[in-house]
């Protein structure tokens, strides 16, 4: 169990952000390594203790309680890493470990936009936000689902990326616009689509406005776009036959198992 990596892969620096988070998370793991606290709790206890206040302030929905929500948020991040980092450094790692903390994920950004949807509505009193919630939720979900999809067909996670990923489309020298597009959705590679595609920055943008209601209409736009360009791709390489588009024929390169 302990030869297994926690995590199969590795960040790469598509957020700036990251290398400082990480920072943080090695220090507080080299902390937690001196004692008897092992990854996995710290991947519950970070779910258990830091959820529920951020729900609590989210539906609130003052502009304070938004930042402190948005507090509570940056260590959760933190804590996100601590768990792996904790896992290497004990000797710890686990298929178990990687499958709790995906799962848990996907729960805590899910409820999250429950409750910013909630807060909206009490905001503005207009309960048609509902759809806007609704949205931004199911577009994240299905989301999540061809990302697994990618990974085990590929190898790669659609959020963290690979060196070999990277190495390997780096081959094909200039792309073209919809190369790079492709590219981009299915692993934002640059702040640009880290900021539109993902969740992080542009519900850090609409805390700092407190314009959540803003949040939920451009998050769900941008997060369906992006699942509904992951599932041409795939479609497409699983389609078969010769593509002019170097994103299917790089797919299909680095494939882990052939399509039928």
């Amino acid at each position: 169990m302990n030869n297994t990596r926690r995590k199969k892969y590795k960040h790469r620096d598509n957020d700036p952000s990251s290398e400082l988070l990480r920072w943080f998370a090695r220090r507080i793991a080299e902390l937690l390594a001196k004692t008897n606290i092992t990854p996995n709790q710290v991947t519950i206890w970070k779910f258990i203790i830091l959820l529920p206040p951020i729900l609590y302030f989210f539906i609130r929905a003052a502009y304070i309680d938004n930042l402190i929500a948005l507090s509570l948020i940056v260590v959760s991040a933190v804590f996100d890493l601590v768990d792996g980092s904790l896992a290497r450094i004990k000797g710890m790692s686990s298929r178990l470990g990687g499958w709790l903390d995906g799962m848990l994920d996907v729960i805590f950004l899910d409820l999250i936009l429950m409750t910013i949807t909630i807060g909206v509505i009490k905001i503005t009193g207009n309960p048609y936000w509902l759809v806007a919630g609704f949205l931004a939720l199911a577009g994240q979900d299905v989301t999540n689902v061809m990302g697994s999809f990618f990974e085990r067909e590929f190898g790669f996670d659609c959020y963290a990326s690979s060196k070999e990923f990277n190495r390997k489309f780096a081959k094909a020298g200039k792309l073209s616009p919809l190369d790079s597009f492709a590219k981009n959705i299915i692993v934002p590679s640059n702040f640009t689509y880290t900021f539109f595609f993902t969740c992080r920055y542009l519900l850090l943008l609409g805390i700092i406005l407190y314009r959540l209601d803003l949040f939920l209409i451009v998050f769900a736009l941008m997060i369906n776009i992006r699942w509904i360009a992951m599932c041409f791709v795939y479609g497409k390489y699983l389609q078969g036959g010769k593509s002019k588009f170097y994103t299917i024929k790089f797919l299909k390169e680095i494939s882990l198992k052939k399509p039928e």
